[in-house]
């Protein structure tokens, strides 16, 4: 544990397989389509950028979600 910097949050998560199942996924979809929900969007990097995608995101510095286009 003391190899962890402390700019690090650790999480866990205690559920099952199943739970995941779950989850309300097409219900937060069917919000955003609906603009009654809004994700803001950092960048949008190509797949040979990845490299980059995950320095903004270690350095804490994505000021919202990360793109990665596959294509």
């Amino acid at each position: 544990m003391e190899a962890i910097p402390t700019s690090v949050c650790l999480t866990t998560y205690a559920g099952e397989a199943g739970d995941f199942i779950a989850t309300p996924l097409q219900e937060f979809v069917s919000e955003v389509e609906a603009g009654q929900t809004s994700v803001k969007v950092g960048r949008v990097f190509r797949l040979d950028e990845i490299v980059e995608a995950h320095r903004l995101m270690e350095e804490n510095r994505a000021e919202g979600k990360l793109v990665v286009l596959t294509e």
